[in-house]
């Protein structure tokens, strides 16, 4: 197995189980939310910011959803989601916690999909052709 073969590999299964992790945890929150037993609240709407930040997450949920079958996509949806979640709460940048760990599935579904696409495959194919052509057989 050739290197860069052995990088792209461990860039998608690193990103499949942390990313996967990252949903099965994010999920298990929401629906212990959902129904778990909590005190009666006030009930008072959601901020703005508030609702920016539950728009990102979703984004980067669907995003991660999404990178299991689409990794290119995926990793761009849910990076742009955690990206805008920081922008929004700003005041986490300083300290992430818990949220700096949720960027890392979907850049390296990101660097997946670069090392994957062939884009550096292609200029590699074209040096191998005019060296085979030259008779330079390497």
């Amino acid at each position: 197995m050739s290197n860069r073969k052995f990088i792209t590999q461990t860039a998608l299964w690193t990103a499949r189980i942390s990313g996967t992790s990252v949903l099965a945890f994010v999920l298990f929150m929401i629906g212990a939310h959902i129904f778990g037993v909590q005190p009666p609240s006030d009930n008072e709407p959601l901020t703005t910011t508030e609702l920016l930040s539950v728009i990102c997450g979703i984004g980067m949920l669907i995003g991660l959803a999404i990178a299991l079958f689409r990794e290119g996509l995926g990793g761009l949806i849910s990076t742009l989601g955690i990206i805008g979640f920081f922008i929004v709460r700003s005041d986490l940048i300083a300290n992430p916690g818990l949220e700096g760990w949720f960027v890392i599935p979907g850049l390296l579904y990101l660097i997946y999909w670069y090392l994957h696409s062939g884009k550096s495959d292609k200029k590699q194919y074209t040096t191998q052709l005019k060296n085979n052509h030259n008779g330079n057989d390497k």
